[in-house]
């Protein structure tokens, strides 16, 4: 929506959209990657998993920069929005390689 909009109200409805996803992407692969953590090692996962946001963020977001300012804003939203679908085969890959246990 933000990157193909030319209207300031639809592209807020976009961030609105990215942002709620996020706020609900984000902890829940943090609980799929904690169900796959021994007990012992559940905080070892948990601050993995955020490290690699926080990786993805830093090196991420200048190469998005880079591709802003050499192809236009909107290849920002289309690679942006392609990562997101590749995420999604990940996502069930995981989901069916092991189940849904639940947290003990």
């Amino acid at each position: 929506m933000i990157g193909t909009t030319t209207h300031g109200p639809v592209a807020m409805v976009g961030a609105a959209v990215a942002g709620a996803g996020f706020s609900l992407v984000f902890p829940g692969l943090g609980i799929e990657a904690l169900k796959r953590a021994p007990v012992e090692h559940r905080g070892l996962a948990m601050g993995c998993y955020n490290a690699f946001l926080d990786v993805t963020l830093g090196f991420g977001s200048p190469g998005l920069g880079f591709l802003a300012g050499k192809f236009g804003l909107e290849s920002v939203f289309l690679v942006s929005a392609v990562a997101a679908g590749l995420s999604i085969f990940i996502a069930v890959y995981l989901r069916c390689r092991r189940g849904n246990r639940p947290l003990h």
